[in-house]
């Protein structure tokens, strides 16, 4: 796993780190609980499709 797969589906997460300042998870608030599910060894930013499928599957529940 690289810092640009989603610890979650393994997918590109899009982070740019680089430049933090313009990357897209500085304008989205990642639930604590969706975080949590990340594993301690695969410390990697969510890509944006994990974090909306989240934010859906909690709105149906």
């Amino acid at each position: 796993m690289t810092d640009k797969q989603c610890p979650i589906c393994g997918e590109n997460n899009a982070c740019n780190v680089a430049d933090a300042k313009n990357c897209w998870c500085m304008t989205v608030k990642i639930p604590q609980a969706l975080l949590d599910e990340v594993p301690k060894d695969q410390q990697s930013c969510i890509c944006t499709d994990c974090v909306q499928n989240y934010m859906k599957k909690m709105k149906t529940l």
